[in-house]
């Protein structure tokens, strides 16, 4: 009698584990699209007879456990840094790149547009017509460099706006973690806190993505992270990354505790952000600035040597500009020659019917003054043009690239930690068979005791 109930218990634990391995199943396929999800298993073992003369008491589940690749997971941290950066750097490029136009159908046309202006009054040095479209175009010269530098200077404001965007998601994320931290060292076993550490990878990559960022795994299911050897989780406590505003455009220097570390971030979208801000973007202005300088250089140096049409010893064409920087935005037609364009120099001598300065204005565009006497104003624009896209070129392929390393790392630790359909449903069929087998089982040993009882009884 007592061999049947215990045959009994055997079985109604039997069941409970085979089921408890379907509801494991079902929550793998029911999570098949969750983001961070790790297949979960579960470890069924055997329930050790009393004594040598039974022959056990079944099975039931020792544990439940999620599945993960720790190596894979490490190297997943290391690869996202530098493709997010890539990318972050390729998305903010591509932007400049439009914005400044393609050869032939922007600044440049402008800087053909005033030179040729200049040879249309060499044809006719004495008319107002051609003086007044002498100034037209100078005008829309200053204007188009005026524009152009403004939307260099916006990118590179953009660029400063995701650096500190950036940087707030990462506060909110090692606060989140510090948070899960808390739970997990709080808890008990890994099985019941498999939903906690899947949120905590979770925050973990989204954090990669976002900077080059240290994680160290401890014993207890709780992870530190660093950044540029700084601490930014530490157990259950998060340190914030600050932000300082720098002279003289104020832009984000990134610090912690006080002392700046931007400098040090080499991956992650930030990385891209402050590289395209700092380096890019502010090449590309530099470059830009060098060209208005030049024109405003070159072009005041042969006008004023000339007369205007008064007979006059004539001044600058463009405003005086002091130094390179900025040039793009300051440059603007001297005040004297918006209010009379008289005041224009055509002239070589002090004849109002003499074109000297003009022929070598007009010459002047194509003539290679930069660069040691090797390029144009229109060769160093090309150059500047080149660069952009070069560089928005280079960064996508590379963001290309490492996609590529990144997805394969992906379909690697997919292939432990993801959830596969036809597994589950094998696993789903194992476990439904087992369960049907223990039930048939435990009614067989249920219809024993009852006859016994019976017999018994009459």
């Amino acid at each position: 009698m007592s061999d049947l109930f215990t045959s009994l218990a055997s079985a109604a634990r039997s069941l409970d584990a085979q089921r408890f391995g379907m509801d494991v199943t079902g929550q793998n396929i029911a999570n098949v699209n969750t983001p961070g999800w790790n297949r979960r298993t579960i470890d069924i073992v055997e329930v050790a007879p009393p004594d040598q003369w039974s022959s056990g008491g079944g099975a039931e589940v020792q544990d439940v456990r999620a599945l993960r690749d720790r190596l894979l997971d490490r190297r997943l941290e290391q690869e996202l840094p530098s493709q997010t950066r890539e990318g972050a750097k390729a998305e903010a490029l591509s932007v400049i790149e439009a914005s400044i136009g393609l050869p032939g159908q922007s600044l440049d046309v402008n800087l053909r547009s005033f030179f040729d202006a200049y040879s249309k009054l060499a044809d006719n040095p004495t008319s107002a017509v051609a003086r007044q479209e002498v100034l037209q175009q100078g005008s829309s010269l200053a204007t188009a460099f005026n524009d152009m530098s403004s939307r260099l200077v916006d990118a590179q404001k953009d660029a400063d706006q995701q650096v500190r965007s950036t940087v707030q998601q990462m506060n909110d994320l090692t606060t989140q973690i510090a948070a899960l931290n808390h739970t997990i060292g709080a808890s008990g076993s890994e099985g019941s806190l498999a939903q906690i550490q899947d949120k905590q990878m979770l925050l973990v990559r989204q954090l990669s993505e976002l900077a080059n960022v240290q994680v160290l795994e401890n014993e207890n299911g709780t992870v530190d992270v660093s950044l540029a050897g700084r601490e930014l989780v530490v157990a259950d406590n998060s340190y914030q990354i600050g932000l300082t505003s720098q002279p003289p455009n104020g832009y984000a220097d990134v610090t912690a505790a006080g002392t700046s570390m931007t400098s040090q971030i080499t991956g992650g979208k930030l990385a891209g952000y402050l590289q395209v801000r700092d380096v890019n973007a502010k090449n590309y202005i530099d470059q830009l600035d060098t060209l208005a300088y030049n024109v405003a250089q070159q072009v005041n140096s042969v006008h004023s040597s000339g007369y205007d049409q008064t007979g006059v010893q004539a001044g600058n064409f463009f405003a005086p500009l002091a130094t390179s920087a900025g040039a793009a935005a300051a440059l603007a037609v001297d005040p004297a020659i918006v209010a009379d364009v008289r005041k224009i120099a055509a002239a070589g001598i002090a004849d109002a019917g003499d074109n000297q300065v003009a022929r070598r204005l007009a010459a002047l565009g194509n003539t290679p003054v930069l660069n040691s006497g090797t390029a144009t104003f229109t060769d160093a624009w090309g150059n500047l043009i080149y660069t952009v896209g070069r560089d928005s070129q280079t960064a996508s392929n590379e963001s290309t690239t490492r996609q590529g390393v990144v997805a394969q790392i992906d379909t690697l630790r997919d292939q432990t930690s993801g959830v596969s359909l036809d597994e589950e449903a094998a696993n789903l069929l194992k476990f439904q068979r087992a369960y049907e087998a223990n039930a048939k089982f435990f009614k067989a040993c249920d219809d024993a005791i009852a006859t016994l009882m019976d017999n018994l009884s009459s």
